[in-house]
């Protein structure tokens, strides 16, 4: 009796090992694209927490405006300084990653400037909309790379801005809105920079 090697689908064994072999490696390469923005998340949870400080000591309408601009600055300034990784988008997760985070920053950004020209950011449901924006892109990251930490991250963000519309004063604010920054920006944008340390340190040592 004949065998044949081959499934229906016509591909061997081998074939399809390779095949599994190659979605591992575009999701880590999906995950890479995250982990060397780390510092990005880590900028931005900074700045905000800078903003958030200032406007608790001496309120004003200047406060953000000025924040997020420095930030914008520092931000490209920092892209422009970071050494270029080619394989940067170089697969579908890739650049779906990029993709997400691109236009929820368009998003956000058109959002955030047509409150402040309308003076409409003192609305608890404005910091709301924000924390859920955030939370989407980072729920859709997780999804494609598979990544729990980071679905773990879009439900600090999402619970973060549910809890904004149960809010009983602007203090509470001074209280939701640091927790974000830090758990939701900070600590997870260093998580990411210590994964993309290691990471580079162990293709260092295998092309030693």
């Amino acid at each position: 009796m004949m065998t044949n090697p081959e499934p229906d689908q016509g591909a061997t064994r081998d074939d399809l090992l390779q095949r599994i072999e190659l979605m591992e490696e575009m999701i880590a390469e999906g995950r890479r694209t995250t982990t060397r923005c780390g510092w990005i998340f880590v900028l931005w949870g900074l700045v905000d927490l800078a903003g958030i400080g200032w406007q608790w000591l001496q309120p004003s309408y200047w406060v953000w405006p000025v924040v997020l601009a420095a930030g914008l600055v520092l931000m490209l300034l920092g892209r422009a300084l970071q050494k270029p990784q080619p394989a940067r988008c170089g697969n579908m997760q890739g650049r779906s990653i990029g993709a997400v985070w691109s236009m929820m920053g368009l998003a956000t950004t058109l959002y955030v400037a047509a409150a402040m020209v309308r003076h409409l950011t003192w609305q608890y449901s404005y910091i709301a909309a924000i924390f859920m924006l955030v939370g989407l892109a980072h729920a859709i990251s997780s999804v494609i790379l598979g990544w729990r930490v980071q679905g773990v991250v879009a439900g600090l963000w999402w619970a973060g801005g549910i809890a904004m519309f149960f809010v009983r004063s602007s203090n509470d604010i001074y209280v939701i809105f640091p927790l974000e920054m830090f758990f939701g920006m900070v600590l997870f944008g260093l998580y990411a920079m210590m994964l993309d340390r290691r990471d580079r340190g162990g293709r260092v040592s295998a092309n030693a």
